[in-house]
């Protein structure tokens, strides 16, 4: 009986660990699953909780499924990304893209997005960026689905593409995402808005936008809506409003620790304190701007600094100072519009790229078809196939040869009736045409447009004193000057001998006199030496807008030749603007 009892015992103990093994396992891998899900729920709201509730699942020796390793590998990027650490994030994330759980794959491209954005890696994030427009049919996990839905709309709102990317935020409104997802939609569809100039849903929405995000705790998105709203008092003339709003916000903004949230706030800040007179806290924000965004010289809040430093001393009339800010604030708007030019073309780079791969499928598909009917065909007639393949290649490379010659001769004669053969941009005829398309636009969704006319001054002694050649070069010179200032979508011809016009889409007056004053400044340091003879360059700007002159180019162009020849007779190499 002792033997028999003691084998018993012997038994009980052998199975014991199997039997916790297998009923207590699973209820600790289910509880890591739950505990990922709540860290990922309050990543933004709650993100010292969140934090910490990483860090501790990291050292915890929990033993997790791949698919909870996965997703904590996911959430510490997240973590690292919102830090900074933005090279480590990318490298956690690398080979989560590429993951078996779709899901997850999904939201780690999302993710490679944001990340990508700051470190400037365009092309990398628009590839991504597609990838993410046609997989989301495919993607049915709400939290996967919340986070593409808000990058699309993003990356479209970083390209200027507001229509689209409202588009996506209603999409996500309507598939009745988390309170975050929600708080993330009204920012990004009031940033939309106020960027596109729908003024009226913009002042409609946006204090329901702050509600909501107060009323479920999502103070990083109710922040940065409050950005959105001082950015509109600002620009309805409202300073001393957006002064008091950011003044009273600025702890709670300074409180998440989010770099582009506290920046915005400042240069807000510096900006609605100059345009109330008071200069020492104008410059001593917009110091707090440089300090903390030195570093990123393609920086909107950082652009907006310098200028509010320049024209402080300005104001001052500390002369020696304001020139070296205005030299910050031109190399600073210069690289900011170099970056805007990068993303768009990092755009259409990545569509024609992710379009290429797909009709190579495409063609990779038929070829397949192809070549298992020539198999099939070759065993009863090889010979009259092969005559058939060599005749069928013969035509297709004569009808190639022709459609590429034919290609070329229209591309060489569309761009001898278009372009002006010495400085490469648009002749009268192209510039009016295409001027008219773009104000036609502006005038259709009441958007503003403004119009700069210049001429190089004393031109005709130029060419009287050293040349044709020399008056050839100073042309051009002062084109490539001036194109280096201007958007994509600008419109700029050459209407005369030494007369040149710049229609500006989008544009409002205080901006197209702004460029007009850099344009002409670069066009007086212009080092003519390169030239082979030494003389001074000087142009005369007339600016004006659609508000004053309307959306008629003829009007527009005799209105800015007005100002433009109001500001010769002040002495010329000024910018004068077209007062009605």
């Amino acid at each position: 009986m002792i033997f028999g009892d003691t084998r018993r015992y012997r038994r009980q103990i052998f199975w014991l660990p199997l039997l916790l093994f297998a009923f207590i396992l699973p209820t600790a891998l289910q509880a890591s699953v739950e505990q990922l899900t709540y860290l990922d729920k309050i990543k933004s709201s709650k993100f010292a909780e969140f934090s910490e509730g990483i860090d501790v699942l990291a050292k915890s020796g929990t033993q997790l499924s791949p698919f909870e390793t996965d997703y904590l590998q996911l959430l510490k990027a997240y973590k690292l990304s919102y830090l900074g650490d933005i090279d480590q994030a990318l490298l956690i994330l690398q080979p989560l893209t590429a993951n078996s759980d779709l899901a997850i794959s999904f939201r780690a491209k999302a993710l490679s997005i944001n990340s990508l954005i700051i470190v400037r890696r365009y092309l990398d994030a628009f590839l991504y960026f597609e990838q993410l427009i046609n997989q989301l049919p495919q993607v049915h996990q709400p939290i996967a689905r919340e986070h593409g839905l808000r990058v699309i709309a993003m990356m479209y709102t970083m390209i200027e593409r507001y229509d689209l990317s409202v588009s996506y935020l209603d999409q996500l409104i309507a598939e009745n995402p988390s309170e975050n997802s929600v708080c993330a939609a009204y920012q990004l569809r009031l940033e939309a808005w106020y960027s596109s100039d729908q003024t009226e849903l913009l002042k409609r929405e946006i204090d329901s936008g702050i509600r909501y995000c107060e009323d479920h705790n999502e103070p990083l998105w109710r922040q940065l809506i409050m950005v959105t709203k001082a950015k509109l008092l600002f620009k309805e003339g409202l300073y001393e409003q957006s002064k008091q709003l950011l003044l009273k916000e600025h702890k709670k903004a300074a409180d998440t620790k989010y770099l582009r949230l506290i920046t915005e706030f400042n240069y807000l800040l510096a900006e609605s304190f100059l345009m109330l007179g008071e200069l020492d806290q104008a410059k001593a924000y917009a110091n707090l701007v440089v300090a903390e965004a030195a570093s990123f010289k393609n920086y909107f809040p950082l652009v907006h600094s310098y200028q509010v430093l320049y024209r402080a001393a300005k104001q001052e009339k500390d002369y020696q100072q304001a020139l070296g800010y205005h030299e910050q604030y031109t190399a600073a708007f210069t690289a900011f519009m170099d970056d805007k030019s990068a993303q768009q073309m990092a755009y259409h780079t990545a569509h024609s790229e992710i379009l290429a791969q797909s009709q190579k499928i495409a063609l990779l598909d038929k070829d397949n078809q192809l070549l298992q009917y020539e198999q099939t065909t070759l065993r009863h007639q090889a010979t009259l196939n092969k005559l058939l393949i060599i005749a069928l290649a013969v035509l297709v490379l004569g009808f190639a040869v022709m459609a590429y010659r034919s290609f070329i001769a229209r591309q060489r004669f569309k761009a001898l009736a278009e372009y002006d053969d010495l400085t490469a941009i648009s002749n009268r005829y192209h510039f009016s045409t295409s001027a008219k398309g773009a104000l036609a636009l502006c005038e259709k969704g009441q958007l503003p447009a403004a119009l700069i006319v210049f001429d190089l001054d004393h031109f005709k002694q130029i060419n009287d004193q050293h040349g044709h050649a020399a008056g050839d070069w100073a042309l051009r010179q002062t084109v490539d000057t001036c194109r280096n200032f201007m958007r994509n979508n600008d419109v700029f011809g050459r209407i005369g001998g030494e007369e040149f016009a710049i229609l500006l889409p989008g544009c409002q007056s205080d901006k197209a006199h702004l460029l007009a004053d850099i344009c002409r400044d670069a066009i007086s340091n212009i080092d003519t030496a390169a030239s082979g003879y030494e003389f001074k360059l000087s142009a005369s700007f007339g600016v004006t807008s659609a508000e004053i002159s309307g959306y008629h180019l003829t009007k527009l162009i005799e209105d800015a030749d007005t100002a433009m020849y109001q500001a010769k007779q002040q002495g010329r190499n000024k910018v004068q603007f077209f007062q009605g």
